[in-house]
């Protein structure tokens, strides 16, 4: 797989060489990404979007701008994958990933990595079995005759039975996904560690028919009680068959689409950090609270859903409105941000809202406002924060980080 052209989000004029932007183009259009990578006559542009996307021999690791104190791309992957672990987006760890950060691709050899590792840990305990629905002619009696087969097959043969029966197999439809997943990335991996652990499973599955999968044969998938132990794997084979298209030439992932959008993983790590530390906060938390913007309105387009709404124990409801952008004063909102979190105000009966950003520099400045509104009595007065927290570090998930960020939603929260 060639080397990816590392970009970060929001940037602009990027050039590239050997591909056709036409067709590129359509197909960012056909798989619904011309939101997460733009092709604009002077180049490409990116988003908010972060992760990996690969189409035919372009590939493009894009990461994100504000979860590191240095710039360092090692740091970054490492944050990134833990945000996606924290908010369990992925289930995997940070802790193998040196390795690999110089790596082709380091991104997706660590997802391969994760994969290939918890599905080896597996098969050494456990070999999925299921029963599986069979047919054969058999020269005994096995489960019930099909009576319809059995006269067209054995009209002139007594001694053979049509038979349908259920056998407990190895050949099932998950170790048939296990085997398509691993042989596919056993063809694009470039790291050795990985390649040895793929053909370790491509052989100890040397007896299972290899299939092919696409998603919607994947989602049909459901693990049975005795398979929880293949949870992991499971759910990571799932993520590459119905992220990706594949080469049928060559039983390989030809195009690759992991990706995430910044907006929504800086929420969900907010809310996450703050939902485990609800009792020390001393609040209530509810993630994404809904409400019709318009009595008697049943487009269901025009609901409203609060990031995270805040309640304290004294009665105080606070509305907290994560914005993953740039922001160093009151320059940087926008008129639309503060329409948006008064409305959640009033929609709410809440007086209190903030507007949260990633730290973007110690120059930061953060404001606290009110509406203006002529001549207000106290039950009218709406009160605007704009703080920041910072994630510049180089490794969020070290404890004393963490600590670090809960004291930063402490000072925000006003909690002593």
């Amino acid at each position: 797989m060639a080397e990816p052209i590392v970009v970060k989000e929001y940037s602009k004029n990027i050039k590239i060489k050997d591909c056709d932007l036409s067709r590129l183009h359509h197909y960012l259009e056909c798989q619904h990404l011309d939101s997460a990578l733009k092709v604009t006559p002077s180049g490409i542009e990116t988003t908010s979007w972060v992760g990996v996307i690969k189409y035919k021999n372009t590939h493009f690791q894009i990461l994100p701008k504000l979860i590191c104190n240095n710039g360092d791309k090692e740091n970054i992957l490492k944050n990134l994958i833990y945000m996606l672990s924290y908010t369990k987006k992925l289930d995997i760890k940070t802790s193998n990933e040196a390795r690999l950060s110089t790596a082709k691709n380091p991104f997706i050899e660590i997802l391969i990595r994760e994969y290939a590792k918890s599905l080896f840990e597996c098969l050494k305990r456990l070999t999925p079995k299921r029963y599986v629905r069979e047919e054969d002619n058999l020269n005994y009696l096995k489960g019930k005759i099909k009576f319809t087969e059995n006269i067209r097959y054995n009209s002139s043969n007594q001694a053979k039975f049509y038979c349908e029966y259920d056998e407990f197999s190895e050949n099932n439809i998950l170790n048939q996904l296990f085997l398509f997943v691993s042989t596919c990335l056993y063809n694009i991996s470039n790291d050795s560690y990985n390649k040895k652990t793929l053909k370790f499973i491509m052989n100890y599955y040397a007896d299972i028919k290899l299939v092919r999968f696409d998603r919607f044969k994947a989602e049909k998938i459901k693990l049975s009680r005795n398979q929880e132990l293949f949870k992991k794997p499971f759910n990571l084979a799932k993520m590459f068959v119905e992220k990706t298209s594949v080469d049928l030439s060559k039983n390989k992932f030809e195009n690759i689409t992991l990706i995430w959008d910044m907006n929504k993983l800086f929420e969900e790590f907010v809310f996450e950090i703050m939902k485990k530390n609800e009792s020390e906060l001393g609040c209530k938390l509810t993630a994404q609270r809904g409400r019709k913007l318009l009595v008697g309105d049943t487009n269901k387009k025009r609901n409203t859903f609060v990031d995270i709404m805040i309640e304290k124990i004294n009665g105080e409801k606070i509305v907290l409105d994560t914005k993953y952008k740039k922001f160093v004063s009151s320059d940087d909102f926008s008129n639309a941000d503060v329409f948006q979190v008064s409305t959640y105000c009033l929609l709410h009966k809440a007086k209190h809202a903030i507007l949260l950003y990633p730290k973007w520099d110690a120059s930061a400045q953060e404001n606290d406002f009110h509406l203006n509104i002529d001549n207000p009595s106290e039950s009218d007065i709406y009160q605007i924060d704009f703080k920041t927290i910072n994630l510049q570090y180089d490794y969020i998930g070290k404890k004393e980080n963490l600590e670090k960020i809960k004291e930063d939603i402490k000072r925000i929260l006003n909690v002593a």
